[in-house]
């Protein structure tokens, strides 16, 4: 590490040609595309419709639409100040997204900013972690809670730590690949499923609705915040951008008019509004967590949707585990490298991150409210702030009024959004428990 100290201005965990997490080989534009969409298209986007019963036929779609061209802008000012910093050094570095935060305001002419730079470079990555160690908490206990209903429709008796312990291994396993480009086929294929999974979701949404059911334009307006969170957990790009960008052979290509970032957004949002529209117009207030958990359990193709769709989360586990395993693993190798075996040290690391998310799924089965709670907290911060607070360093010194007032609303907005959704989001998982002592 000591010649990249030498060789750019700034010590950089990654210069180019120097990565100690493996050999990486560029992306391009498709394949790019293609790991854009499937990590936005997770589980989340099942939960849009219990999203939707939070808010309304009409907020709902509005707010997601809202939230999803903040978060676009956001994106792009991430993507900024990245550029902003690659520019400045000597030699071809991919600065991480915490080394973005940290680096901008260490340049921008706030004090303050200059004076705890370190710390908010830390705390984003602290939250990229959370963020991506919540997701695969959440792939958990959706794979179980799918799995064991679709046992249930056979007579089994099903426990959801036994179904859990069951798929441990080949999560586990998946995580073993360890670049974006091994990655691709995986994430192809899980496009594919999830792609499979939407349609018949549509299918079964629209085939039984009866056109003259009406749905509230606005309700449970003291829930809000709980949709807010579930949209926010499923617009996850934010923790995603700037690996993606670092890996493509044209990295100037992402953030164009026509680029991956934007046609990414467009295809994802779209697809969340149709999703979500239709499951809480079929299913209204009965509407779950995950719309499969509404699909009749008696059916063979709703049964064959659901084992489908688990092998499409599965997949998705292990790109999600690329993105905490990148940020943390080159600050272990700078501590403690280098090895003597490091494939073993790394098949050792991404084994105690798989199993951390393992042990805390066993303690929560909310998919709901856990969904929320991940997005109210980690993607306020990372998806709203961060980038807010990185747009006005960068202008600080040429400051408009408009600037400040549109950063300054999505500081306000991500300050209510986290607050009130993870409080919300906690109140309904104690009450879950408590209910479910109760019953027992």
């Amino acid at each position: 590490m000591e010649s990249q100290e030498q060789e750019t201005t700034r010590p950089f965990l990654v210069v180019r040609g120097a990565n100690v997490t493996g050999v990486k080989k560029p992306t391009h534009y498709l394949e790019t595309l293609t790991h854009a969409i499937k990590g936005n298209v997770g589980t989340g986007i099942f939960a849009m419709g219990a999203g939707f019963m939070n808010s309304g036929m009409l907020l709902g779609p509005l707010l997601l639409i809202f939230i999803g061209v903040v978060n676009l802008h956001c994106q792009h000012i991430l993507i900024n100040a990245c550029i902003k910093i690659t520019d400045k050094e000597p030699v071809p570095v991919l600065p991480s997204f915490a080394e973005t935060v940290q680096y901008t305001f260490e340049d921008c002419d706030s004090q303050w900013l200059k004076k705890y730079s370190k710390a908010f470079g830390i705390t984003t990555d602290v939250f990229l972690i959370l963020a991506e160690y919540g997701f695969c908490v959440v792939y958990f206990i959706f794979v179980s809670r799918h799995l064991g209903e679709t046992a249930e429709s056979y007579h089994w008796k099903q426990n959801y730590r036994v179904i859990l312990a069951l798929i441990l291994i080949p999560m586990w396993v998946s995580t073993f690949l360890g670049n974006l480009k091994l990655l691709t086929p995986v994430s192809l294929i899980a496009n594919i499923i999830m792609w499979i999974g939407i349609v018949l979701i549509l299918y079964y949404s629209i085939i039984h609705l009866d056109l003259k059911t009406h749905r509230a334009l606005i309700s449970n307006v003291d829930k809000l915040p709980l949709c807010f969170g579930i949209i926010l957990f499923a617009l996850s790009g934010i923790t995603f951008i700037v690996p993606l960008r670092m890996e493509m052979r044209n990295p100037d290509s992402f953030s164009t008019p026509f680029g991956v970032l934007n046609v990414a957004m467009v295809v994802v949002v779209a697809l969340y509004l149709l999703v979500g529209v239709f499951s809480f117009w079929m299913w209204g207030d009965d509407v779950k967590g995950s719309a499969f958990l509404n699909l009749p359990q008696e059916e063979g193709l709703a049964i064959a949707t659901k084992i489908l769709i688990c092998f499409g989360v599965m997949f998705t586990f292990a790109l999600h585990m690329y993105i905490p395993f990148e940020i943390a693993y080159p600050r272990f190798y700078k501590k403690w490298g280098p090895f003597n075996h490091p494939t073993l040290i790394i098949y050792v690391y991404r084994s105690i991150a798989v199993l951390i998310t393992y042990a805390i799924a066993n303690v929560s089965a909310n998919l709901g409210s856990f969904i929320s709670l991940i997005g109210a907290l980690t993607g306020s911060f990372l998806a709203l702030l961060v980038p807010a607070m990185l747009d006005l360093a960068m202008m600080c010194g040429s400051l408009t009024f408009f600037t400040i007032f549109k950063d300054a609303f999505i500081i306000v907005l991500a300050f209510a959004g986290a607050i009130t959704g993870s409080v919300l989001s906690i109140m309904d998982i104690i009450k879950d428990y408590t209910t479910r002592g109760e019953e027992a």
